[in-house]
């Protein structure tokens, strides 16, 4: 992706850059808060990098890239074993870290980035104390989207958040599963039910028809089996002829099926 801004048109790249391709600039070196360090790490291995580094490619090796601005991002990352990391690359005539920091902080909000990262990163300035107000004006946001996305990812897993990325769940879906699923089953349904396609509304209907609630009330010894069941009523669902959702989940309830076979990802085999 590449930005323009500026008088003369400068381009900056937003792109994701291995980890082990950066090393600082010269006099970049600073001491570390061991504490703000390690609040970095809890929140970097939860939600990932939400604020790109700032780099320049390197003038004696075009594959390298000098780190101008988020040593502790980089820092965290390399501790994590994350591979790469969100980086703007800027080129030589604006590697000014000052000039740098003005155009973060201008147009960071404005970086064309997937729903759920723009989600995350205003979720996670109102959780370091921004004020409401300047949330909203800095992401042209309302006052109510900001406090819908702060409860809707309130105690979000770090599994959650990847399986979020993973899935290409949308946000509305997103908040039909944090309204109904337990947080700490979240991930396993969002792997199950983002890859067949239902759409917010109908699966807040199926949520209710097969009596999710109750399902859960029988505890992680049948999780593996109410994950399968509503991946299953999610894919009949969808391929059901488009009529009213209550005969499609009348005609879903005629196929119920008596055992439940098939494979969940990762996440939601756990």
């Amino acid at each position: 992706m590449r930005i323009r801004t500026g008088k003369e048109g400068r381009a900056f790249q937003l792109q994701q850059v291995p980890v082990e391709r950066i090393r600082p600039e010269a006099g970049l070196g600073r001491q570390r808060d061991r504490a703000g360090h390690r609040e970095l790490c809890r929140s970097i291995e939860q939600f990932g990098v939400l604020t790109p580094i700032t780099v320049r490619r390197a003038p004696d090796n075009p594959h390298e890239f000098l780190l101008i601005k988020g040593q502790g991002r980089t820092l965290a990352c390399r501790l994590l074993g994350i591979p790469k990391i969100p980086a703007v690359v800027v080129d030589d005539r604006f590697a000014d870290a000052e000039k740098v920091q003005q155009f973060l902080a201008e147009n960071v909000a404005r970086l064309r980035m997937r729903p759920i990262d723009r989600a995350l990163l205003i979720a996670h300035a109102r959780k370091e104390g921004e004020e409401t107000t300047e949330v909203a004006k800095r992401f042209g946001v309302s006052y109510s989207t900001i406090r819908r996305l702060e409860a809707q990812l309130d105690g979000a897993t770090s599994g959650e958040v990847r399986a979020l990325r993973a899935n290409d769940v949308n946000l509305s879906l997103h908040a039909v599963i944090a309204r109904h699923v337990a947080s700490n089953e979240r991930a396993a349904v969002i792997v199950a039910v983002g890859p067949t396609g239902i759409r917010a509304n109908d699966l807040e209907v199926l949520l209710q028809a097969i009596g999710w609630d109750a399902l859960e009330e029988l505890g992680a010894k049948h999780r593996r089996q109410r994950v399968l069941l509503l991946k299953w009523a999610c894919e009949t669902f969808v391929a059901l002829p488009k009529t009213t959702s209550r005969d499609r989940v009348r005609k879903l309830a005629m196929q119920l099926p008596l055992e439940l076979g098939g494979e969940l990802g990762a996440v939601a085999a756990q």
